[in-house]
């Protein structure tokens, strides 16, 4: 494969993954980490799926330009997809947890 972005793309989309899913394990592997602290790693998760997002475009891009030389175009496609899932998941993530503050200061 000559398009390093493609590959690049998949990974950080993979890391997004890696990050929601540490916010969900640790909770239930550690006792002293409460679900509501685990949530910190959302941001990580939704930076990491905007960097997977724009490399991939970069890649679709180049695939594009070179009339499919460089390949990735599919690595790519992956690497958005999955992207775009992480980002979905962290955003509702997030938004749960500024539900949760809001309700908690208004209760307490």
């Amino acid at each position: 494969m000559r398009n390093p972005k493609a590959v690049v793309a998949l990974l950080f989309s993979l890391l997004g993954v890696a990050f929601l899913a540490a916010g969900a394990l640790l909770p239930r592997m550690r006792d002293e980490i409460e679900p509501l602290e685990a949530l910190v790693v959302a941001p990580a998760a939704f930076l990491s799926a905007l960097i997977a997002i724009g490399l991939a475009r970069r890649a679709r891009f180049d695939y594009q330009r070179t009339l499919g030389r460089v390949g990735g175009d599919g690595v790519a496609r992956v690497g958005r997809a999955v992207g775009v899932l992480v980002l979905l998941v962290s955003l509702t993530a997030g938004l749960a947890v500024g539900v949760y503050a809001v309700l908690v200061l208004v209760q307490g």
